[in-house]
């Protein structure tokens, strides 16, 4: 539901101006090369916004500053057929650094909208599938602090067929029979089907996949693990790590195994005490907020023992990989995740040296360590943060709606098919709201899996299901889709 729609509303009632009429516009030859521009200041805005004079705006006028709670701009839009749009924000931030808020499209959440600069700059939401009829677009206020000045829609062609026609050729030339076999048949199913996918901690036997069984009689295809657990710090504080022994159960059930790696700081970099949430900051010390960490001075050879620390930590997981390897288990790779959030230490110093890391890594992998059974999985979730067609097998995106907003997650789909020079696998790598899988189809954004993170988005403490973010029924028509494989499907 549209939050601004249970909020008091200042509603600027100028719809003579803000209604888009496409009618002979898109029934014309050359439609996908037309727009229709729309004012922010003619439409409607909640009372936590108004409109702000700026000689740098269209007609010299924004709406914002979306800076408290619920603050919304809306705009109405008629078209006349079915077909999908680009919808265009022209947009600055307010102070500070990059602003990130929310678009919904007749009070489902579309997709999100981004701006870096002081100055007005553009923002797009790919391949918006509208139905012919009255739409309502309306930002809404998620990091806030901005001036919108108006939006543009452009009919489009949507998705090609052409960005699911990806080559099965491996990043990693000496790539073992088994992880080619995966990546070939995944390659096969890109487009055709989506595999569905559960992050856990506890294997076949965690609470995740066990409620989903409970509840559908199936298991997910993916398995998502993590190997945390297995670096310098976490193993001084005790931890017994599983991770290895629930991926290899999992294969040997017919199952498909992704890893990601929230790889915690050295133990000496951590700072003592505890964080804002009571927690010890060792325990999340993947966190830039956690560490004194500098991966730049690392890599630039500014700090040899950090670097003897990183070489020791990638040593014990290439370790880890290679005990998977033995037993003919490929991995869905994806080290290094959601760099471009900055929350990370790995992405703490930007983008330059963020890629140098991941090439570094993926050098020590393959060619010193010889782990021939990844399929190298990249989300550093900008264009700028992309390392090179050389280094990723596959795009994953997290993508974090709020609860119960389902969606095809079209727009993010339409926009991560532009940044590689050829055509890559795209999948949802973590969610925390399952996709509408009919809208996915109708979309034509076919991600090849998805994964659910883990507690609060699928399970109570208690073992019993957890509909904060999806609800029974959208599980269960989803697990039950002909269009979304488990693991009795593989």
């Amino acid at each position: 539901m549209d939050v601004g729609e249970t909020k008091t509303m200042k509603i600027r009632k100028t719809w003579a101006a803000a209604v888009f009429i496409f009618g002979l516009l898109f029934s014309a030859p050359g439609k996908a090369d037309l727009s229709v521009h729309y004012e922010a200041e003619n439409g409607e805005w909640s009372d936590k916004n108004e409109i702000v004079m700026d000689a740098d705006a269209s007609n010299g006028r924004a709406v914002g500053s979306f800076s408290t709670e619920d603050a919304y701009a809306a705009f109405e839009i008629t078209v006349p057929s079915d077909g999908f749009f680009d919808l265009a924000f022209r947009i600055k931030k307010i102070g500070g650094a990059m602003k990130v808020n929310n678009v919904y499209v007749d009070g489902v959440e579309a997709g999100t909208i981004t701006c870096e600069s002081g100055q007005y700059d553009v923002s797009v939401l790919r391949n918006t599938r509208l139905t012919a009829g009255v739409h309502r677009i309306s930002v809404q206020k998620d990091w806030g602090y901005i001036l919108l000045d108006s939006m543009t829609v452009t009919e489009t062609a949507g998705i090609s067929e052409s960005v699911y026609n990806v080559q099965p050729q491996l990043i990693n030339p000496r790539a073992n029979q088994e992880t080619q076999a995966l990546y070939r048949s995944l390659c096969a199913y890109f487009g055709r089907c989506i595999l569905s996918g559960q992050q856990c901690d506890d294997g076949i036997d965690s609470r995740e996949f066990q409620i989903i069984h409970a509840l559908t009689g199936k298991y997910p295809a993916v398995m998502g693990l993590d190997m945390r657990d297995y670096t310098a710090s976490r193993i001084i504080a005790g931890m017994n790590p599983k991770a290895v022994e629930h991926a290899i159960a999992f294969h040997e059930m017919g199952g498909i195994v992704t890893f990601c790696w929230h790889w915690c700081a050295p133990p000496n970099t951590i700072y003592d005490g505890m964080d804002e949430n009571g927690n010890p900051r060792w325990w999340a010390s993947f966190y830039t907020k956690n560490t004194s960490f500098d991966i730049g001075r690392v890599l630039h050879g500014l700090d040899p023992p950090g670097k003897q620390l990183v070489d020791e930590d990638i040593r014990t997981i290439a370790a880890k990989l290679k005990e998977l390897e033995e037993h003919h288990v490929p991995v869905l790779w994806r080290p290094l995740h959601e760099g471009s959030g900055g929350w990370f230490w790995w992405g703490a110093n930007g983008p330059e040296v963020y890629k140098e890391l991941w090439i570094y890594l993926y050098d020590q992998l393959t060619n010193v360590y010889n782990c021939n059974n990844l399929i190298w999985v990249w989300n550093g979730q900008h264009p700028d943060w992309y390392p090179g067609d050389a280094y990723v097998d596959i795009i994953g995106e997290d993508i974090y709606f709020a609860p119960h907003q389902y969606s095809a997650y079209a727009a993010d789909f339409a926009e991560l098919t532009e940044y590689a020079g050829k055509p890559k696998i795209i999948a949802l790598s973590e969610i925390a709201v399952l996709p509408d899988v009919d809208a996915c189809i109708a979309s034509k954004a076919s991600w090849a899996w998805f994964c659910t993170w883990k507690g609060e988005y699928i399970v109570r403490e208690d073992g019993t299901y957890s509909d904060a973010y999806t609800d029974l029924d959208t599980l269960k028509k989803v697990y039950f889709s002909d269009y979304v494989f488990t693991l009795e499907d593989l």
